[in-house]
């Protein structure tokens, strides 16, 4: 008989694992959990046809993650690497999108499925979509098992859909459907018979698997608004140790055209030598910058292009390329490459 498929689940917190505060107010707030008040409530993993194993960080709401829990994540990873067949980290929805990107691009040359799940209502509520996630997130960790293709890539599963992890986007924040695939097909459905998008599916490194262990975290990112003024630009590109920021601006990446404003942007880039992209506030469909004169503008003064990528994606993979210590040229021209399925090519100078 041959040996079961081994899956490492890394439970970090997140609504998933959620009790309320007061056992006995059921109107107390929620917060994290401990996986052993968990464990009665996930009976069903011991039904699957894998060997799981638990790895539980301190439990924590996803408002509260940042880049180095991330890190920990993948130095979790890579030291459990070669023993398990795949991995599902168990994260906060409202923080998931910047996670999935971080490890993303923090795992380098993956080869094996890392699902990152959670949920929108606790396991321990009667109803909830938990348990769905949790053991089709599983599933695809070791798909061999359940005869389904190998998806050797950092990605989410919510709501009967596997996304690629630095195109999702969390839209609703409280609906079971809560995120989407921004610009990029969904990599498996799972609702009635499941279906498997195998040719968007990227392949298997070749080379050696390994874990960058750094992310600049002096970055910004901000919105563009009718009335922001100069003073307000300047004032965020003047904080100590900036190093780069991404801009949401209008549509295909337009922004305010007076001079005023864009001698700010013009300042940034050449005298602070800050590294600045442009992506759109829209959920679907990226920045043309040279389409619009308002988005040219921008070009001209040295603000790069985002291409279609979620704001989520730029940002973290703008401190992953920070955090590489590259010169600042480098860091602008692989802003524009893509390196993990984060970007599509096409007509976005």
């Amino acid at each position: 008989m041959s040996a079961k498929a081994k899956v490492f689940i890394i439970y970090t917190g997140g609504t998933l694992g959620m009790m309320h505060r007061d056992a006995n107010d059921s109107c107390s707030p929620l917060a994290p959990a401990r996986w052993e008040r968990l464990k009665k409530f996930v009976s069903f993993l011991k039904r699957l046809p894998v060997e799981t194993v638990l790895y539980e960080m301190d439990p924590m709401d996803s408002s509260d993650i940042n880049p180095d829990c991330w890190i920990d994540i993948a130095r979790v990873i890579r030291d459990n690497y070669n023993d398990y067949s795949g991995f599902v980290v168990l994260h906060g929805t409202d923080t998931m999108a910047y996670g999935a990107a971080a490890l993303s691009f923090l795992l380098e040359n993956l080869g094996k499925p890392v699902i990152i799940t959670g949920s929108q209502i606790p396991i321990s509520e009667v109803r909830n979509d938990a348990m769905q996630n949790l053991a089709s997130a599983i599933m695809f960790a070791v798909p061999y098992t359940f005869g389904l293709p190998i998806i050797p890539e950092v990605s989410i599963f919510f709501n009967n859909k596997l996304l690629r992890g630095n195109r999702a986007k969390k839209i609703d924040s409280c609906g079971y459907a809560g995120f989407v695939s921004c610009n990029y097909p969904v990599l498996a459905d799972t609702a009635g018979n499941i279906f498997i998008n195998e040719r968007f599916v990227r392949k298997p490194a070749e080379k050696d698997f390994f874990i960058s262990e750094k992310l600049e975290k002096e970055v910004f990112l901000f919105d563009i608004f009718p009335g922001i003024t100069p003073e307000v630009i300047r004032y965020i590109f003047n904080i100590p140790n900036l190093k780069g920021a991404v801009l949401k601006t209008y549509g295909a990446g337009n922004a305010p055209t007076n001079e005023s404003f864009l001698k700010e942007i013009e300042f940034a880039v050449n005298k602070k030598n800050l590294v600045i992209v442009n992506v759109t506030q829209c959920i679907y469909g990226g920045i043309k910058p040279s389409r619009y004169n308002a988005g040219a503008k921008l070009l001209s003064r040295g603000v790069i292009s985002g291409a279609d990528m979620t704001s989520e994606a730029a940002l973290i993979k703008l401190m992953f390329l920070l955090g590489k210590g590259y010169e600042v040229e480098t860091t602008k021209r692989l802003m524009q490459k893509n390196l993990r399925g984060e970007i599509s090519a096409g007509d976005y100078p």
